[in-house]
């Protein structure tokens, strides 16, 4: 079987700092708390109950920053269809050809007001898969269903289904 060609691919992970910084605050609180609380108790003196809360707790932080770092939504766009993967919820891509849909463009979307905010977001029929921004490809389908898939590079994948559409 041939290897289609790749038209468009794009990867998107989230990077921002504010989201890294909230992970890391919202760790830090209940650490504090919890050590304080062990002071109070007296449990300065027993350091094995200290090295298990203080391993635990950076146990936990180092697996939710390696949680947030692996997750990315890789996009496909070939001249049959759209490829798509938001891992780690997804471990394959999924297909969805062009000759399944009704429509395919790119737009501006709200992501807070119309989906709830990043990731895999919205409704039954009206899905989102988005990381970064407020552009993305809108998909409809025959049965009603929409899936919009955001992009960091709404101007090049215009391009492509100009062309596409030829």
């Amino acid at each position: 079987m041939e290897e289609e060609k790749i038209l468009f691919y794009e990867k998107q992970r989230l990077t921002q700092w504010w989201l890294w910084l909230i992970v890391i605050v919202v760790q830090l609180i209940p650490m504090f708390l919890n050590f304080r609380k062990l002071y109070l108790a007296g449990f300065m003196e027993k350091p094995e109950i200290m090295l298990s809360t203080v391993g635990s707790s950076v146990f936990i932080l180092i697996l939710s920053l390696l949680l947030i770092y692996s997750v990315k939504l890789e996009t496909r766009i070939t001249e049959h269809g759209v490829y798509v993967r938001l891992f780690p919820l997804g471990f394959s891509f999924k297909f969805y050809p062009f000759s399944n849909m009704t429509a395919y463009y790119v737009r501006k979307y709200h992501p807070v007001r119309e989906y709830g905010g990043w990731g895999y977001k919205g409704r039954p029929g009206n899905r989102a898969l988005s990381i970064w921004g407020d552009r993305g490809l809108q998909m409809e389908f025959p049965n009603g269903n929409k899936l919009l898939i955001g992009t960091r590079r709404p101007q090049e994948i215009m391009e492509i289904l100009k062309s596409l559409q030829k």
